[in-house]
């Protein structure tokens, strides 16, 4: 790790977001809300998010958290509080659909969170 620049160390949500919104759309795009396959999807998001995290071999541990509901109109909010080196850990939050990747075909919300923490 001594030739990883300071830079380097920060854990930039920017440089994730898209990937991040790939694996969610992948897995979530055009399925109907089954209450029976929800957590095989979260599982899949979960897990597809993470190995795409340590593949890129960056000296974090990583945290992913996701939550899928029926789009029908009702609310859904989320909220997080962390103690950590503010100049190297950060957070991403991605909620899908939205502004960024719109899908108006879409029956499903999900918001998917990725914490990336310096070692």
């Amino acid at each position: 790790m001594d030739d990883i620049g300071s830079d380097e160390l920060n854990f930039v949500p920017e440089q994730v977001e898209n990937s991040v919104f790939d694996v969610i759309e992948s897995v979530l795009k055009e399925k109907v809300y089954d209450d029976a396959a929800v957590s095989g999807w979260v599982d899949e998001i979960c897990s597809r998010i993470t190995e795409a995290m340590v593949t890129a071999n960056r000296p974090y541990k990583y945290l992913v958290t996701c939550q899928v509901m029926q789009k029908n109109g009702a609310g859904l909010h989320q909220a997080h509080s962390c103690h950590w080196d503010a100049a190297q850990d950060n957070v991403l939050v991605c909620r899908w659909p939205s502004e960024k990747r719109k899908d108006p075909n879409a029956r499903l919300c999900s918001i998917v969170t990725v914490y990336g923490l310096t070692m």
